[in-house]
Parts: structure tokens; sequence; C-alpha cells
């Protein structure tokens, strides 16, 4: 099926295409020109008069939505997740487990698997887990159950090769016993490799940048910051994610976990190329209001003023906000610029993970993956691969 979007601004990697128009056919993206140049029949024509084509928003840290969360461990639990970030503009989801006793993260591993063989046109492409833990260090595990959180071995890599067909992204702290030793085998099943819930200094990341690491998980929550030894400072995860070009930031920008200062500070150290926003939301997002409790890995969470907290008030733990919310906070109140801001929540995101080719970015044979903003950047359309979400 052929649908042309005519009369619409066009944010493209280069430029904005004022009075534009995109051609969409059998699940790419045919043509993107000015609408006076469009010359192509469609069997469907969608007047974008006041509206605005982005990229589908690519969120690569994602633990639930809409009451679900990955951990529950069931393919019904990752399908609710699916539908409720379509309908929020996220045309790519990489579902996040966090740190859990094995045989339950297999369970999760299995349904994600089982969803990915079944991605078609009009959903939200499941493109594979971040697994976020178990190997961490419990001195920066934040909100995830200490129990679970163990240091790698030969039978964890094993785990992972078993499940080298989903897992696409692995948070780990490269200090942590011999975590560092396993980073070139786990690069070489194509798995990302980002620093997090990690104590490491500033050298101990450049060892990590050099067996492979690309990225820093949520940044400035859960790591390491400068410190005091006797006379001398020393620097650790934050300040190396600051000022290593080698390494994306995945930031989350709910308005809760960084005040807006530090985003200001990130973004003028990165830039839009290298900072990747997140969600970093769990089953609350969407569902649960102030005062409300949620239960997820054996632990019980709860929900005030906007974000989630453990019961002790001493940790966040996930967001509410998807990706959506994030950018208008980020344009309307960090005051970032717009073009910027989009690249941030899809082509950035597309960079760090390898999928740049065919996603990220509104380019002439790509996934036809695109949102329809208002002016204030609210959702109207989303397309999967051509086909149009139901938001019902």
């Amino acid at each position: 099926m052929n649908i042309r979007i005519t009369h619409i601004d066009i944010y493209t990697e280069q430029e904005i295409i004022r009075d534009g128009s995109i051609l969409l056919s059998d699940g790419v993206i045919a043509s993107v020109c000015r609408t006076s140049e469009e010359t192509a029949d469609a069997e469907t024509v969608i007047d974008g008069r006041g509206l605005a084509a982005v990229p589908g928003y690519i969120d690569v840290h994602c633990h639930g939505g809409g009451g679900y969360d990955c951990n529950q461990g069931t393919k019904e639990a990752v399908v609710k997740m699916r539908t409720f970030y379509g309908r929020h503009g996220v045309t790519t989801l990489y579902p996040t487990l966090a740190a859990d006793l094995l045989p339950a993260l297999e369970q999760g591993l299995q349904a994600i698997r089982s969803v990915m063989r079944e991605n078609q046109a009009g959903e939200t492409e499941i493109a594979g887990c971040h697994l976020e833990g178990p190997f961490l260090n419990k001195v920066y595990k934040g909100s995830q159950s200490e129990d679970a959180i163990l240091p790698m071995t030969d039978d964890h890599l094993r785990f992972y090769e078993t499940y080298s067909d989903v897992i696409r992204r692995t948070t780990i702290a490269p200090e942590v016993g011999h975590n560092l030793d396993y980073f070139p085998a786990l690069q070489a099943m194509s798995i990302q490799l980002s620093v997090g819930h990690s104590c490491a200094e500033y050298s101990e990341v450049l060892a990590a940048i050099e067996a492979g690491a690309t990225s820093v998980t949520h940044l400035y929550n859960a790591m390491s910051q400068t410190k005091k030894t006797g006379p001398f400072r020393i620097g650790g995860v934050v300040e190396a994610a600051l000022t290593q070009d080698a390494l994306y930031a995945e930031i989350i920008c709910d308005g809760y976990h960084l005040p807006n200062e530090l985003i200001q500070i990130a973004y003028r150290c990165k830039g839009a190329d290298r900072l990747s926003v997140c969600s970093d939301a769990g089953r609350a997002a969407g569902v649960v209001t102030h005062g409300d409790t949620i239960h997820s890995c054996g632990e019980t969470y709860v929900v005030e003023n906007g974000v989630v907290m453990n019961s002790a008030r001493t940790s966040l733990a996930s967001s509410i906000t998807p990706i959506d919310g994030m950018v208008r906070h980020l344009i309307f109140n960090v005051g970032l610029q717009a073009t910027d801001v989009v690249r941030m929540t899809s082509g950035t995101t597309a960079k760090m993970m390898g999928i740049f080719d065919r996603k990220g970015s509104i380019a002439v044979g790509k996934d036809a993956d695109i949102n329809l903003v208002d002016a204030r950047f609210n959702v109207v359309k989303t397309f999967c691969k051509g086909v149009e979400v139901n938001r019902e």
C-alpha cells in the first residue's frame, strides 16, 4: 500500500523541509521532497497541514508500561508494552530486564524472543533485549535487588551465548570481579556494551572502552563521580562519559531523574550526536498515579511526584514518562533545539545500536517509521513500517 503525506514539515538529518511530502511504499520510505515536487501516485493521501514528521522514537531502555513489565516473563507482558509505547510514538523498542534470578531472566528472554519472531508492520518493532544486570556493582545497585547481582563467570558467558539472538545490549560494571575480561566475547556476539550501576574510576572506564564499551547507562544515575583520595581527585564514570567521545551517553529526561542544568551540561559536553534519550520507564507508566504502589522483582515501589522510588524513598526506580513526554520536556522546559531533540530520540540511538542503516531518520530506503506531531510535539499519528498504529 502506498501512502503519501503532504504539506508537512519534515525533520530530516540535514534540514527541515517545509511544506514537504513523504511517500511510504511497501513498508519503506520511497521519496522525501517538497509537496510541489511530488509526482508519484498513492492510494491514500494524508494532508499534514499544521503537523511535522519526525522519525519514530527508539527506546533502548524500557522496563515496562501500561501495567506490565519484562520481568513478569510472559509474552503477554511484552505485547502489552509494545501496544502501550506504540501509542506514544515509539516505533522500535528494546524491552529491558532488571537484575533478577537467572531462571526469571531466562523466562523474560524467551518471552521477548517469541514476540520478536512475530514483528509485523503497524506494531512497534521489538528489536531485542537490553539486559540491565545482573552483572552490576552492589554499591550502585539503585533500586535493583542486591540478592540478584552477580559477577560474570564462564557459565554466565554461556548464558549470553544461549540468548545471543535476543540480547542486543547489556549494562555491566567493568570494575567488578572479572567482568571486564568478558567484554570482548560479548562484543563478538554483537551485544552493545554499556557501563552502568558502576563504581569504576576514570581509568577503569578507559579500559572498558578499550575492551569494547560504547555507552553509559542513564548518565548521572547509579554511577561514580569525582572522588578525593588524599589530596588528589579522581574522576569516575560521569566524567568519562562527559569527556570521552567514544562513549554515547544514555540519559533520562523526564524532569525528575535529572535537573535541567545537568541535562544542559551533558548536552554541551556530548552534543546531540552522542546523547541518547531513553525512558527507563516501568510498569507504572500510563496507569499509576501519585501514592500508588507497585511490585516487581520481589521489591515494592511507590509512585510520588511523577516518578517511581523504592519504598524507603532513598532511590529512584524508574520513570513513568514515555519518550514523547521527554521530547516535550527537552524542547519546552530545558530549551534544547527541536532538531537536536529529534536526533537524540531516534538517529543517535539507532547509531549506538547499529541499526541506522534502516532506522532513525526520514530518508529514502529506510523503514517507514514516522511520527506526525503537532506544534507542541504531541504525537497525532504513528506509522510502523508504513502502516498506521492503532491509537485506540
